[in-house]
C-alpha cells in the first residue's frame, strides 16, 4: 500500500472544489491578497510575466504617460509650442502628443518647442520622466534576458501504456532550447481529493519512477512511474480518477551550462488529460548524413493499445 505524504505546500483541507494546482504555464494556482505593494514586487512581478505581457505593458504605459502629456499641454494651451498650428481639439491634441513623444524620449527633431513658462515646466518633467522610464525599462529587460530559464516541452498528454507485464503511467519531456541541461531530477507527485459533507480533503503520494535522474537531456526523456501493487493508482480506473479529481504533479530539477545555475520547472496533468491505453511513438530518427533529428513536433504523439485485460487484472488484485 502506498504510503501517503505530508502536505507538501498545498494545504489538505478546503470548503470548496479547487481547480488544478499547478496551472499549465508551470505557475501555482495561488492568487494572494493582502500583501501590498513595494517596487519589489512591482519589479519581480515584470520579470516573471510572459514576453508579451510585458512589451504590452510597455507599449500601454508608453502610450498612456505620452498622452496625459499632451493633455497637460493642451488645457495650458498648445500656443505655447513653437511650431503647433492651433485648431480643434483633436488636432490639437495629436500635436500635442506627437510633441510629447519627442520630449519624453529626448529625441526633439526642431520642428517643435516649448515656448512659454508652463510648456517649459511641464516638458522639463516629462524629460525626467522619460529618463527615468527608460532606465527601469533598461534595468527589466537586463533582468528578463539575464535570468535563466529552461523551456521545457512536455507533452500535452500523459499515458496509462503497457509497461512489462502490468501498465505504467508515462509523460514526456524535451528541451526547446538549444542550451545544454545536465543532471535532471524529476518529482511526481499524485494528488487525490477525497469529499467528506461539505469538506474536501487532498492527500498526496509519491510517485517512484523507474529513472528519476538522468545527466543530460539532448533528445526527449520519457518518465515512467510503473503502477504496481506499491503504486496509489494501482487498482484505479478512469472513472475513479475523476471523481478523486486527480492530478500528477511534475517538478523538474537541472543545471543550466550556459548560465552555471540551477532551474526549475513545474507542470501538471489532470485526470482528463490522461489517456488511457496507449504507447508514445518515437520523436527522433538519424537522418542520411547520420546526425540524430528530434522533431519537438511528435513528443506528443501517441498510438492507441488494448490494455483491458491489464487494467482488469489491476482492478482485481486491488480488490
Amino acid at each position: 500500500m502506498a504510503k501517503q505524504l505530508k502536505d507538501p505546500g498545498f494545504g489538505q483541507s478546503y470548503k470548496r472544489p479547487t481547480r488544478r494546482l499547478i496551472n499549465k504555464d508551470g505557475s501555482f494556482n495561488v492568487v494572494r491578497k493582502g500583501s501590498g505593494w513595494s517596487f519589489a514586487n512591482a519589479y519581480h512581478f515584470l520579470v516573471g510575466l510572459s514576453w508579451w505581457r510585458f512589451l504590452l505593458i510597455v507599449l500601454s504605459t508608453y502610450l498612456l504617460l505620452n498622452s496625459l502629456f499632451a493633455l497637460a499641454y493642451v488645457a495650458v494651451g498648445v500656443e505655447e509650442i513653437s511650431g503647433v498650428q492651433p485648431g480643434s481639439f483633436g488636432k490639437n491634441f495629436m500635436q500635442a502628443f506627437f510633441f510629447s513623444v519627442q520630449t519624453f524620449t529626448t529625441v526633439g527633431y526642431g520642428a517643435l518647442s516649448p515656448t512659454g513658462w508652463s510648456t517649459s515646466l511641464i516638458a522639463s518633467l516629462e524629460a525626467l520622466t522619460g529618463l527615468l522610464g527608460f532606465a527601469l525599462s533598461s534595468g527589466l529587460l537586463y533582468g528578463r534576458f539575464s535570468k535563466p530559464r529552461s523551456r521545457l516541452l512536455f507533452s500535452n498528454k500523459a499515458i496509462i501504456a503497457p509497461y512489462k507485464d502490468g501498465i505504467s503511467l508515462q509523460f514526456r519531456i524535451a528541451n526547446q532550447h538549444s542550451n545544454v541541461l545536465m543532471e535532471l531530477e524529476a518529482t511526481v507527485l499524485l494528488a487525490l481529493t477525497d469529499h467528506e459533507e461539505e469538506d474536501y480533503r487532498k492527500r498526496y503520494f509519491t510517485l517512484p519512477l523507474e529513472i528519476h535522474r538522468v545527466q543530460f537531456l539532448p533528445l526527449n526523456w520519457t518518465l515512467v512511474h510503473p503502477i504496481n501493487e506499491e503504486s496509489p493508482l494501482f487498482g484505479l480506473t478512469p472513472r475513479d480518477c475523476e471523481l478523486k479529481e486527480l492530478e500528477i504533479l511534475v517538478q523538474i530539477k537541472g543545471f543550466d551550462d550556459y548560465f552555471s545555475q540551477v532551474v526549475h520547472t513545474r507542470f501538471s496533468y489532470l485526470y482528463p488529460e490522461i489517456i488511457w491505453g496507449a504507447k508514445f511513438e518515437r520523436p527522433y530518427m538519424p537522418n542520411e548524413q547520420g546526425d540524430i533529428v528530434l522533431d519537438l513536433d511528435k513528443i506528443h504523439d501517441f498510438k492507441q493499445v488494448d490494455i483491458a485485460q491489464l487494467l482488469t487484472e489491476s482492478v482485481s488484485h486491488r480488490g
